[in-house]
């Protein structure tokens, strides 16, 4: 039950990130009639969140000892279909299980970061405090916090970076599959009893740590989505036109 509301504030994060990856370069493809310029807008939009993405890439697999070949930033066009990347870590072949993890590795850094600043630079916990004058009050001291502005951005540029792609995701099943493997060992052999108590205390630790880092990611997200609308709603009355949106784009 812990995990529910940290899964369901990640799925709003994933249809906050695509709505508003697809409506910023919406945004930049009226201003300037070229689709290729929207997009490297987007990219140095983006770009903070693209580093800590790739970084945490190149940081797992040394830390696992696979070798990395190069580190790429910059927008490349997929093989297939009409999707691009912003950048890429090439590595080495390895086992499932450490692909995972080297795939995982920018979702973990990324929502650390967005702790650390949540905690240390917004000061957000306060907003937890009782009653509704302490919860504005502490709303108030986050906005004026120094360089909100620019926290708010760093958040907003990791947490829309650091969702695994589908490169990232492409060891999972294997490793989920061991990870059910060991699950039921532990289960059968009666290991899994003896640290039940202190598995379960981590767990709920996790998960409230996660619901916090999506909640506020998931909050700026909203802002931003609705600045976009209505920024792209101006536009059009302004006679740059309308866009419209696939699924597939």
């Amino acid at each position: 039950m812990p995990w529910l509301l940290p899964l369901a504030l990640f799925c709003c994060l994933v249809v906050l990130t695509q709505w508003i990856t697809k409506h910023i370069q919406g945004i930049g493809y009226l201003l300037t009639g070229d689709g290729r310029v929207a997009l490297i807008l987007y990219f140095v939009l983006i770009l903070p969140g693209v580093l800590v993405h790739e970084i945490s890439h190149a940081l797992a697999a040394w830390i696992l000892r696979v070798r990395v070949r190069h580190l790429e930033l910059g927008i490349r066009r997929k093989a297939r279909g009409e999707q691009v990347a912003l950048g890429s870590v090439h590595i080495a072949g390895t086992d499932p299980v450490r692909a995972s993890l080297i795939g995982l590795a920018p979702l973990i850094t990324g929502t650390a970061a967005i702790l650390l600043i949540s905690d240390l630079a917004l000061g957000l916990r306060s907003l937890a405090a009782p009653g509704a004058h302490g919860f504005w009050q502490a709303l108030r001291n986050t906005l004026q916090a120094p360089d909100f502005a620019i926290w708010a951005y760093l958040v907003f540029a990791i947490g829309n970076a650091m969702l695994p792609s589908a490169a990232d995701r492409r060891s999972w099943v294997s490793a989920l599959v061991f990870a059910a493997f060991l699950g039921a060992l532990a289960y059968f052999s009666g290991l899994l009893r003896a640290v039940s108590t202190p598995l379960g205390q981590w767990m709920r630790v996790a998960a409230n740590q996660l619901t916090y880092a999506f909640a506020v990611t998931v909050a700026v997200d909203l802002v931003m989505a609705v600045a976009a609308f209505v920024t792209e709603q101006a536009l059009g009355l302004l006679g740059f036109g309308r866009l419209q949106y696939h699924r597939h784009s």
